[in-house]
């Protein structure tokens, strides 16, 4: 049976072929747990955060069953949830903080799905991390703004935009460290990850309690 095979740890077909990698995701399911109960606490945001807690499960299931599995299938699964996660994000951030209207917000968010797809077109480069920078400078972006106008999220945001630069960087070194180190880096990409979708919603919560438009 053909399998996908993208990942220094995977040297052959079959389940749980890439164990550190798959087991890694388990860290998104902490991170949703405390997404999840930090949200108890936010007001009108409560349903908001707890949506994103369950968007952060679904990415950790998605990705587990990917790095099991193997397939094509099970790609599918695990990149559909990492895109509406963002689309979800950005939505609520631009809409209900940021306080654009649903016109600006739906084009903004075109735009992005655009970047994104024009970046897939180009796997070879940053070992396919290239199609992650859009939703890098965006954070990064929104990060920036929440320091400048003062509210309480930006130090969570702009932690997670620097999160997010290192976990980038151990994503595209994967393949490139397999001569040295069989197990690869891509585990440490999960790990990270889990880190940074924790600090974005923890920051967007924080600042749509300080400051929300909606």
């Amino acid at each position: 049976m053909s399998y996908v095979d993208l990942y220094c740890e995977r040297l052959a077909p079959g389940l749980m072929a890439e164990p550190v990698n798959t087991l890694s995701n388990l860290a998104f399911f902490a991170a949703a747990w405390l997404v999840w109960r930090r949200a108890a606490s936010a007001g009108a945001w409560r349903a908001r955060g707890r949506l994103l807690a369950a968007l952060i499960a679904l990415i950790g299931a998605g990705s587990f069953t990917f790095h099991a599995f193997a397939t094509t299938w099970a790609e599918a699964l695990d990149e559909f949830p990492i895109l509406l996660f963002q689309l979800v994000f950005l939505g609520l951030y631009f809409r209900g903080v940021a306080g654009w209207g649903r016109a600006a917000v739906a084009g903004f968010l075109a735009a992005f799905v655009a970047a994104g797809v024009g970046a897939a077109g180009f796997p070879a480069v940053l070992n396919g991390s290239l199609v992650y920078l859009p939703a890098l400078a965006v954070l990064s972006a929104i990060g920036a703004g929440e320091a400048v106008a003062r509210r309480d999220g930006w130090p969570c945001l702009l932690g997670a935009a620097g999160a997010f630069v290192v976990s980038v960087g151990f994503r595209s070194a994967d393949l490139a460290v397999c001569p040295r180190f069989a197990l690869g880096t891509h585990f440490l990409w999960h790990l990270i990850n889990a880190m940074v979708l924790a600090l974005a919603v923890l920051g967007l919560l924080l600042s749509a309690r300080s400051g929300s438009r909606v």
